[in-house]
This record gives C-alpha cells, sequence and structure tokens, in this order.
C-alpha cells in the first residue's frame, strides 16, 4: 500500500516543477525583449510575475503541512527541506527576469544595436542552466548537480568579461554609456540566475547528502 507522504512528495514534485516551467519561460521571454526588441514579450513577462510570486506562497504552505502533518524523517526530511530551499531561488530568478525585461524596455528605447557577444554567448549559458537545473531536480542526478555547481565558475568570469567590455566601450564613447549601463545590469541578471539554478542543484545535493553543500571548493 503507497505511503500517504508519496502522494503528497509526487504532488510536491510536480507543483515544483511547474514553478521552474514558469520562472524559465519568464526568461525567456525577457530575454526576446532585449534580443528580439520584444516590448509584448517583456510585458508578458511583468504581468506575469504575480503568478511566480503566489505559486512561492502556495509552496511555503505546502512544504509547512508537509512537515506538520507528516512529521518525515530520513530521506522524505531531506526531500522536503531541499524543497524549501529551492523555492526562493526559483522567484528569485523569476524576479531577475523581470528585472532583465525592465532593462528591455529601456533599451527599445534606444536606437537598436548589435548585441554584444558575451551577452549573447551568456544567455545561451544562462538559459543552459535553467533547464538542466529543472532536469536535475526532477530526477535528483546528483551528477548533473555537481557539474552545475563546478560550473558557477566559468560563468563568473564570462559576467566579469562583459563588465570589462562594457566599461572599455564607455571610456571609449560617451554616446553609448547608458546603453552599456543597462546591458551590465542584464548580464548581472543572467548572472544571478545561474547563481539561483546553482543553488537548486545544491539543494539537490543536500537532498543526496544530507550536508550543505554550499561554500564547498568543487
Amino acid at each position: 500500500m503507497e505511503r500517504r507522504i508519496e502522494t503528497d512528495l509526487a504532488q510536491l514534485k510536480a507543483d515544483m516543477l511547474t514553478a521552474m516551467h514558469m520562472a524559465q519561460a519568464g526568461v525567456d521571454k525577457a530575454l526576446l525583449s532585449v534580443f528580439g526588441r520584444d516590448a509584448a514579450a517583456a510585458d508578458e513577462v511583468l504581468s506575469g510575475d504575480a503568478a511566480i510570486d503566489a505559486m512561492e506562497c502556495s509552496l511555503d504552505a505546502e512544504i509547512l503541512r508537509l512537515l506538520a502533518l507528516h512529521q518525515p524523517v530520513a530521506g522524505d526530511l531531506r526531500y522536503i527541506l531541499g524543497c524549501m530551499r529551492a523555492v526562493g531561488d526559483i522567484e528569485r530568478i523569476g524576479d531577475q527576469a523581470v528585472n532583465i525585461a525592465e532593462r528591455g524596455l529601456l533599451l527599445l528605447e534606444r536606437q537598436p544595436a548589435p548585441p554584444s557577444p558575451g551577452l549573447k554567448e551568456l544567455a545561451e549559458a544562462t538559459r543552459e542552466h535553467l533547464v538542466r537545473a529543472a532536469v536535475c531536480f526532477m530526477d535528483l542526478n546528483l551528477e548533473l548537480a555537481q557539474r552545475i555547481c563546478r560550473e558557477a565558475e566559468d560563468i563568473g568570469a564570462l559576467h566579469e568579461a562583459i563588465l570589462k567590455e562594457m566599461t572599455t566601450l564607455m571610456l571609449e564613447e560617451a554616446r553609448p554609456a547608458e546603453r552599456a549601463i543597462q546591458l551590465c545590469f542584464i548580464a548581472h541578471g543572467l548572472k544571478r540566475i545561474c547563481d539561483q539554478c546553482t543553488n537548486i542543484a545544491e539543494s539537490v545535493i543536500f537532498i543526496h547528502e544530507g550536508a550543505c553543500s554550499r561554500h564547498r571548493n568543487n
């Protein structure tokens, strides 16, 4: 006979993945607003943020209910706590999507210009991180989680290179300075999304090992 908690954990997993997909869709639309100069996509991100916030509150309540109702131990407890850690990261991904979409709207007020190759590379890396974080969580894939964590330094280096490129641009020419500043904010938002994906991966490692993996040297 299936334990009642297994049914509830399956529902929690489904709800967590729904929240991840909502946040991922927000990032995709935000990037479309930047690289495709699509105001409608930006507006969708802004209007859809409330749904992600509501999902976070619903998941928080669901997690607290499971802890109180089942008083889980061992693997079940680690899973629920791992979800608790990841919920905030998912919501923050949604917030960063909003920030990026707002920058996209500001850039629409300026003349179009070729995007920074580094920024496009970071955007693609962010998309890949989001997909892998969702897969990692869905399958509780420890190896994939560890790989995501190891790649955090590469993302950081790419982000730093973009900031240096934009700083050079601002020093060389005054007119594109505002645009460069907006691109710096977008790059920072993308880097923060990758950070949240790393945090989700670390939550998966926690579910497996029952110990905090943050600040480890991978």
